[in-house]
């Protein structure tokens, strides 16, 4: 019976990477029938759910990996992003905490902790929990990227600058640490360098209306009012799309 489990899981991971997902899901859930104490079963398929943005059902698969495997604590930290995705930050910040007690060189889970506490209003508990990240990886990107974030919140922008700085240094393709970067500039009146930062995102991640109504209002603000109009227009484009 393990062994038909098995084959189920194995079909499942392979259709995931292919990008067939509910052919993954159908597996892994077959794979649980047959043997419903299967973690890792129960773990892809909350993997699977995610990408479906089937959060609450997620949520669930990963209760019963917790309750199959409860020092399991990369569960713990996924866990803890689907409680974010469904708006239960306090609950999320309870799962990452679990997941630091028990590995508590987890770089990923104190950024993650970060993350929710700048989300609850805890700006300074936030930028202790994003700089034992560093600490633990000083290459984690994104603990750079929400290092920068918790500083803009705290109007701290020239800090805020340096780790969006050290965010794209270590990771050039990282539009999101781009677009903070381009509002931090302009925050502090570096309308040229704003610019750069919002065309670079742009480039990057093309879809992003919100990069293209700001790469506008910033090149209002350098004189350059008919390619201000260009990105106004496409960001009004984009937004439209999504609403059809």
């Amino acid at each position: 019976m393990k062994k038909e489990a098995m084959s189920c899981y194995t079909r499942g991971v392979a259709l995931t990477i292919l990008g067939e997902y509910d052919e993954a899901l159908e597996n892994f859930d077959k794979a649980i029938q047959i043997h419903p104490d299967f973690a890792e079963a129960w773990s892809m398929l909350a993997v699977v759910l995610i990408i479906l943005n089937k959060y609450k059902d997620a949520m669930y698969a990963y209760e019963k990996v917790i309750q199959l495997r409860p020092d399991d604590s990369n569960a713990w930290r996924d866990h803890g992003g689907v409680l974010e995705s469904l708006g239960k930050h306090e609950e999320a910040l309870q799962s990452y905490e679990k997941a630091i007690e028990i590995r508590p060189n987890d770089a990923r889970a104190w950024r993650d902790k970060g993350s929710a506490l700048i989300i609850m209003g805890k700006y300074d508990e936030a930028l202790k929990s994003l700089e034992k990240s560093i600490e633990i990886d000083p290459d984690f990107d994104k603990a750079w990227r929400d290092r920068g974030w918790a500083f803009d919140m705290l109007e701290r922008h020239n800090e805020a600058l340096k780790s969006y700085d050290k965010a794209v240094e270590l990771n050039p393709d990282y539009a999101k640490a781009w677009k903070d970067r381009g509002y931090t500039l302009d925050m502090l009146g570096m309308y040229k360098e704003a610019f750069e930062s919002f065309d670079k995102s742009a480039k990057l991640q093309p879809d992003d209306a919100d990069v293209w109504h700001n790469r506008g209002l910033v090149l209002v603000s350098l004189g350059r009012h008919k390619e201000a109009l260009e990105s106004l227009d496409k960001a009004d484009q984009l937004k439209a799309s999504i609403l059809k």
